[in-house]
């Protein structure tokens, strides 16, 4: 059998989550199993030292290796409820090793407050993440060089991922299964899990991460609403008035902190909601269409094609090979 094609470290530390350590380790477990001959990941539980790993929920473990020389592809930074302070003094050999793995090209995703060992570790600054909500207000003070987007799932900046919560860590070690191996593997395994298939108003996917990257709260604010009625009739005018605005100004304002135009941006929204029920649902595309806020066929296609260069029942069949359209 033929080398794994990636190596993956799954840092473990005292006070870490089991949840976020094996959900990851076993979506890539899942992947090999799907491509039994040509498999994907070799995946080691990493620990600072030789001793046992203390984890939140009061399990001992001990890890598979220890942090050295040792390449690794991507790091999974699981998610922590404690003292940072504490636990940073109880690993000083952690940050240095996160910057030498990221300098040799290691991609590093931190579920929710676990990327705090990313900024810990410098590997952050002048980039973006986000974290779990309770930590986001200690981490802007803790690392203000980064730019915390407190409105974001998801957010991947130059190699380094963070998530914001349960759901949102699921959609990272799916993403990143979409981005080590492909689109349609991941959608198998989301569909195994049955991971996600009525989440349907939660579009603040890695997709559209870059329309968020800005500090006007106002336009915040509207994208918030458009988040979760972007399969409603949108009256731009409304929604101008509605965050103290003139639909000038708002306009403006919006191409300039997305550097979309709002119509665009909905557009957008919708097409991501499109594609999560095209990989997860057998309803038809005329259903689909409809569902995420276009009157007929024809003008949900063409918006489509326009912003994923397919059509959604190519899109679909790329996805699902072997369903009949």
């Amino acid at each position: 059998m033929a080398e794994p094609k990636w190596r993956v470290a799954l840092l473990i530390y005292n006070g870490a989550w089991a949840s976020t350590i094996y959900g990851s380790l076993e979506l890539f477990h899942s992947a090999n199993l799907r491509q039994a001959q040509d498999q994907q990941f070799h995946c080691d539980l990493v620990s600072a030292d030789a001793k046992p790993v203390q984890l939140y929920g009061g399990h001992s473990i001990t890890g598979d290796a220890e942090i050295s020389e040792q390449s690794y592809d991507l790091i999974m930074l699981a998610h922590y409820w404690g003292d940072f302070e504490q636990v940073k003094q109880q690993y000083p050999q952690i940050p240095p090793w996160l910057a030498q793995q990221h300098a040799k090209g290691a991609r590093i995703a931190g579920i929710n407050s676990g990327i705090f060992w990313a900024a810990e570790a410098g590997v952050l600054n002048g980039g973006r993440a986000t974290t779990y909500w309770r930590h986001l207000r200690e981490f802007e003070q803790r690392y203000p060089e980064v730019q915390w987007q407190a409105n974001q799932a998801n957010v991947e900046h130059q190699g380094i991922y963070s998530s914001n919560g349960q759901n949102a860590s699921m959609d990272l070690s799916l993403h990143l299964l979409t981005t080590f191996c492909s689109a349609s593997l991941a959608t198998e395994l989301s569909r195994d899990i049955r991971f996600d298939s009525h989440r349907i108003s939660d579009l603040n996917l890695i997709n559209i991460a870059g329309f968020r990257q800005h500090r006007d709260l106002g336009i915040h604010r509207a994208q918030d609403w458009l988040d979760e009625y972007y399969s409603d009739s949108v009256e731009f005018q409304q929604l101008a008035n509605q965050i103290g605005m003139s639909k000038r100004t708002f306009i403006r304002r919006f191409q300039k902190a997305t550097g979309e135009l709002p119509s665009r941006y909905l557009q957008r929204l919708r097409v991501e909601a499109a594609k999560h029920y095209l990989g997860n649902t057998e309803d038809s595309i005329k259903t689909i269409g409809m569902s995420v806020g276009y009157r007929d066929i024809s003008s949900f296609s063409k918006v489509f094609k326009a912003l994923t260069d397919v059509t959604p029942r190519a899109f679909r069949a790329r996805l699902r090979p072997s369903r009949i359209l």
